[in-house]
């Protein structure tokens, strides 16, 4: 192949691999909603549950250059984001309180996401560079994600307990409108 062709593969490769990423993540807002279409994977019968939700919270650009004092370069454009993933999500069996619950589930990504970003912003109005600063954030955060993603479960047995979690519903809006 020559050098054109090789690069015209190259850019065709690339748009294909953009737009299929693109159609298969959702980053989290305030205004968008999970639908049962958003949920692509094939069910995983060996797995507990009616339905899976497959998310994310990620540092925007994933890919930062450190210099030799563990600094970042141009810190100040680092993000955070709460990605839902279609071709890692599925579901068995539908129901608008199921996918109420699987919501949930991505509303509280959302939740931490913006308190990676509130603690970042912190972090840059002190001009702080360093590397270890942002990762430890991200990382305690991250734990604690997971962990309320746990508790919310194992309090509401997966959604099943419908007053438990009508009660994290209200909670975790109520955190999001007062970000």
């Amino acid at each position: 192949m020559n050098r054109n062709a090789s690069c015209y593969f190259f850019i065709i490769i690339l748009i294909i691999s953009t737009t299929s990423n693109a159609q298969s993540t959702i980053q989290w807002s305030k205004t968008q909603k999970l639908t049962w279409a958003d949920f692509k994977a094939i069910p995983n019968n060996k797995i507990f549950g009616d339905a899976l939700t497959s998310y994310k919270i990620e540092i925007k650009p994933s890919e930062v250059v450190v210099d030799d004092n563990n600094n970042i370069k141009d810190y100040k454009s680092l993000t955070v984001v709460a990605n839902f993933y279609a071709h890692h999500s599925w579901v068995n069996k539908k129901s608008d309180y199921l996918l109420t619950h699987e919501q949930l589930h991505f509303d509280i990504a959302g939740l931490y996401a913006q308190q990676m970003r509130e603690e970042f912003k912190k972090l840059k109005k002190e001009n702080i560079a360093n590397f270890d600063a942002y990762f430890n954030v991200y990382h305690k955060l991250w734990a604690e994600c997971r962990e309320t993603q746990k508790t919310y479960d194992k309090e509401t047995s997966h959604g099943q307990f419908v007053t438990e979690n009508n009660s994290w519903i209200h909670k975790i809006n109520e955190q999001l409108e007062n970000r």
